[in-house]
């Protein structure tokens, strides 16, 4: 226990280290090499020089090995251990508690928990969102909506709350200083889409053995979108995970999703895979099937870190469980480049009116148009703040 604390503490914040990383490596018919991979989370010297060792495919795979590891059984992941987004961004602007006192799920949760017999012990999911990031809802086969959870490790959320903004007063205040956000390069958020599971014994024999599966619950709502004090409590399946990080000063994007989603949510993927995306995933695929772990049945879908390809192109990427409806249309670095807040008109509007609809922006980013707004350092995750009362 004490050696899986040290590795959260470790890969939560630790500095950038001057230390020459190279790429992990398979040692053994069924063996991944795991220090390196979660060491690769933590450098960021040595994930930037993966990068333009034209790797970034290769170090997306090895972020989600370093991140999801223990690859085996129950324990919480890394990534578990970092914090949800719901305890960073309160309702009433306030500032959030600090790191590692982060408030336990409310005990009407855990009591529930307990009469479903769920441990305890185990980390709680709070899915907190059924929207996408243009405010539509994805469908799972089960007739529910696929629902949404943000998380950030130390050094994201240490930035947040020493610059505090945390709440849009915060926000406006650097706005009007003029002073743009600098996330350090160690900064990491993950978005996760996840397949609600509740008490539902049909849905879980479906998607056991092929989904990673949490304990999770949500706050229920009125009509009008207010707690009404009453959640739901049971089970979730990782459908899809970006994962996002700052090795360099634009970003980078990888992002995964499980091969059964297809069978299992109203979205399919509309974006070609690579070939080398295609290698890499059979490769580790293999791997991980081998060791027995359950993320064998996750593949990568695509990295990003650059606005155009050597054509002057936009580069492309999306997730079908994340940005099912506007997919051909989706950079994450150039979405991302626009999250900037403006004292006059408030956050930048991400998208754009195009033949008769919307869609979002590709390419370069539009810098005319971000005229007056203070930029974000592409964290759109700042959106759910919420004025201090």
């Amino acid at each position: 226990m004490r050696i899986r604390h040290l590795l959260r503490v470790l890969l939560g914040f630790a500095p950038v280290v001057a230390l020459i990383v190279a790429a992990p490596s398979i040692r053994a018919a069924n063996t991944i090499d795991v220090q390196q991979a979660q060491r690769l989370v933590t450098d960021a010297g040595a994930a930037k020089a993966m990068l333009t060792a034209s790797t970034a495919d290769e170090l997306g795979w090895w972020w989600f090995i370093g991140l999801n590891n223990p690859l085996s059984g129950a324990d919480p992941k890394v990534w578990e251990g970092w914090r949800q987004s719901s305890s960073v961004y309160l309702p009433n602007g306030a500032p959030p508690a600090p790191w590692g006192q982060e408030p336990a799920p409310p005990q009407a949760v855990i009591a529930i928990a307990k009469q479903q017999g769920l441990n305890t012990n185990l980390p709680f999911h709070n899915l907190d969102s059924d929207v996408q990031s243009d405010g539509l809802a994805l469908r799972d086969n089960f007739q529910q909506n696929v629902r949404y959870q943000i998380l950030m490790n130390q050094d994201t959320f240490d930035y947040i709350v020493q610059h505090k903004v945390y709440n849009v007063n915060g926000q406006q205040a650097m706005a009007q200083a003029n002073t743009p956000l600098d996330f350090p390069a160690t900064a990491f958020e993950i978005k996760t889409s996840w397949i609600w599971i509740g008490t539902d014994k049909s849905i879980l024999n479906q998607l056991q053995g092929k989904y990673y599966i949490v304990n999770a619950y949500y706050a229920l709502v009125d009509a009008s979108g207010s707690p009404t004090g009453a959640y739901k409590v049971g089970r979730a399946a990782l459908s899809g995970m970006h994962i996002i990080a700052k090795p360099v000063p634009q970003w980078f994007w990888v992002t995964f999703q499980n091969v059964y989603d297809a069978q299992n949510t109203q979205s399919s993927n509309q974006l070609p895979m690579s070939p080398a995306v295609k290698r890499l995933n059979q490769k580790f695929r293999g791997m991980l099937k081998g060791m027995g772990s359950i993320f064998a049945n996750y593949q990568l879908m695509g990295t990003q870190w650059q606005f155009v390809d050597s054509a002057g192109k936009p580069l492309l990427l999306a997730n079908s469980q994340i940005e099912s409806a506007f997919q051909r249309s989706s950079s994450c670095v150039t979405c991302h480049s626009t999250a900037s807040y403006s004292v006059q008109n408030g956050y930048f509007n991400q998208v754009k009116e195009q033949d008769g609809g919307i869609v979002y922006y590709t390419g370069e980013p539009p810098k005319d148009k971000m005229q007056g707004y203070n930029p974000l350092d592409f964290v759109w995750s700042l959106k759910r703040a919420q004025w201090q009362r």
